[in-house]
């Protein structure tokens, strides 16, 4: 603070955003039907995925007979004592096994 020749206080003030941390992609298309897609399912570990991703699956393969599911075990716990490898490797491992789309399961 500093005072002027009218002795009126002045502030400097700060603007409160920040810069962006992450700089922004383009999303990838979607797909125009998951018949015949491989659906990959990545989760971490964390709240019912063991329960909820079985339903998925199975009402996913039923609106979409062709479809093809690869369950999150292939693809690790990405909260685990493993996850920035995990995660970092990801790309890859998706290529790997030929997913067309995916579905993350977080929970909190």
């Amino acid at each position: 603070m500093s005072s002027d020749a009218s002795t009126e206080p002045v502030y400097e003030v700060v603007w409160p955003k920040s810069a962006l941390g992450v700089r922004r992609r383009r999303s990838a298309a979607r797909l125009g039907t998951l018949d015949g897609a491989r659906v990959g399912f990545v989760w971490d570990y964390l709240f019912r995925g063991e329960e909820l991703f079985p339903v998925l699956e199975r009402e996913l393969r039923r609106r979409h007979p062709g479809l093809d599911v690869v369950g999150y075990d292939v693809f690790g716990n990405i909260h685990g004592p493993h996850e920035h490898a995990l995660v970092e490797a990801l790309p890859g491992t998706l290529d790997e096994h030929g997913i067309d789309a995916v579905v993350v399961g977080n929970g909190c």
